[in-house]
């Protein structure tokens, strides 16, 4: 259940003593996105507009979702990864309900990303549901 995935990053995120360690948290999740995603899938189709790094998010499966994201930056990568972490294998319906910002506060981000990387985050989203 998506609640639930987001529940238990929050705790991981919190778990670290201090702020750096999340954001290196983060960098390691992108690190190990930027090695999965496939260089002929970054063309203008998937390209995530509004944000203040180069990123694509390739919708593999509608529903249930199976999505694939990265970025040019490791820290952008990381945070598109737990969209993958939240989303892949649910049902489309399950991202209905959310926006950007309900999932950045519900990962307990909220003051740590950018209001451009939110942007690019809020985009996202709104591609997965195919808005």
């Amino acid at each position: 259940m998506v609640q639930n995935k987001i529940k238990t990053i929050k705790q991981i995120l919190q778990s670290f003593p201090d702020s750096q360690m999340g954001l290196h948290y983060l960098v390691d999740l992108g690190t190990t996105s930027q090695k999965n995603y496939p260089e002929e899938d970054r063309v203008e189709e998937n390209f995530i507009h509004g944000c203040t790094s180069n990123a694509w998010i390739k919708l593999e499966n509608k529903d249930p979702i199976q999505i694939n994201t990265v970025s040019d930056s490791v820290i952008v990568s990381g945070i598109l990864y737990l969209l993958e972490d939240v989303f892949n294998g649910e049902p489309k319906s399950s991202i209905d309900t959310y926006d950007g910002q309900d999932l950045i506060d519900g990962l307990g981000l909220e003051g740590t990303i950018s209001s451009q990387r939110l942007r690019g985050f809020t985009e996202a989203v709104r591609m997965m549901k195919g808005n």
